[in-house]
């Protein structure tokens, strides 16, 4: 436990040298919805499609578990896709919801397959 005060100190200290802006930034891919709708529909690349919303989906169950390992109980879930569903079967749901959504096709690709998922695979099981 005393080895992580140091560690801690020296975090925060570097948290706070830096600028007001790029302490809260975060990496986010600049790939767009309309050109990431593309990569799923054709054979060559719909791995990548598949990947790309299985590492979504794996990042956002596993932040949900250092949440609650954390201590944070009430941490909300993005969405809660069952341990059987395929890769094949978030794709099909991702793909419809952006065929759905051709106005925000223009948007981060991310926060389009997060939505995607979040409504296909609401926890509670209601779809």
């Amino acid at each position: 436990m005393t080895t992580k005060r140091p560690i801690l100190l020296l975090a925060a200290g570097l948290a706070f040298s830096l600028p007001a802006g790029s302490a809260l930034a975060q990496r986010v891919s600049n790939l767009q919805g309309g050109r990431f709708l593309q990569l799923c529909t054709r054979a060559p690349s719909i791995g990548i499609c598949d990947a790309y919303i299985s590492g979504l989906a794996d990042a956002v169950a596993l932040t949900h578990v250092y949440d609650r390992n954390e201590g944070d109980k009430t941490a909300p879930t993005g969405f809660c896709v069952a341990s059987g569903v395929t890769s094949t079967d978030m794709r099909t749901k991702v793909v419809a919801w952006l065929k759905g959504h051709t106005d925000k096709l223009n948007s981060p690709v991310g926060g389009l397959v997060f939505t995607a998922l979040h409504e296909s695979y609401p926890c509670g099981g209601s779809k």
